[in-house]
């Protein structure tokens, strides 16, 4: 058998070099009791954002608790809510891969009624969004945050951190 995975792909599981862990993403426009969301430099399609399990590095799903499940799943059902209240998309995508950056993620990828494949899940074709447009996006998550008040900065470590 040939290997296709990268060879340092053991130690990446394990945290090694872990870009979300290093949090080199910035600030993000919602910090739930778990996850945080960060709105993607990147997209796919319009609002298209990220929510990534805090605390911890974990590759895989299935080595959270289940307390850590409900709460990741509320902090990414918070998330997509806003997405809706911001961008008015037609139907929601939710990717949870881990292929090249196994740190639990969840992409959430907001659908359109023009976008290029109805029915189907979107092309990986990420565009650049001009420094203004992420802004203003980031702007009206921000907003729609302070509005439902969800938390927008990290808030200090809970119980599920200890979990």
């Amino acid at each position: 058998m040939t290997r296709t995975w990268p060879e340092d792909w053991n130690a990446r599981k394990q945290g090694a070099g872990c870009w979300f862990c290093s949090n080199q993403l910035g600030q993000p426009f919602y910090a739930g009791s778990v996850g945080d969301a960060y709105l993607e430099r990147h997209p796919i399609a319009r609002g298209h954002a990220i929510v990534i399990f805090r605390g911890r590095h974990v590759a895989d799903f299935t080595s959270l608790t289940a307390a850590e499940v409900a709460a990741y799943w509320v902090d990414v059902h918070t998330v997509a809510r806003m997405i809706e209240q911001v961008f008015s998309p037609c139907h929601m995508n939710y990717q949870l891969l881990g292929n090249s950056v196994p740190h639990l993620h969840v992409h959430l990828v907001p659908r359109y009624v023009d976008d290029p494949a109805p029915g189907r899940p979107l092309p990986w074709e990420p565009k650049s969004l001009v420094e203004s447009e992420f802004d203003t996006q980031v702007r009206l998550l921000t907003d729609v945050a302070r509005t439902i008040q969800a938390p927008t900065i990290v808030p200090a470590p809970t119980i599920l951190d200890s979990l």
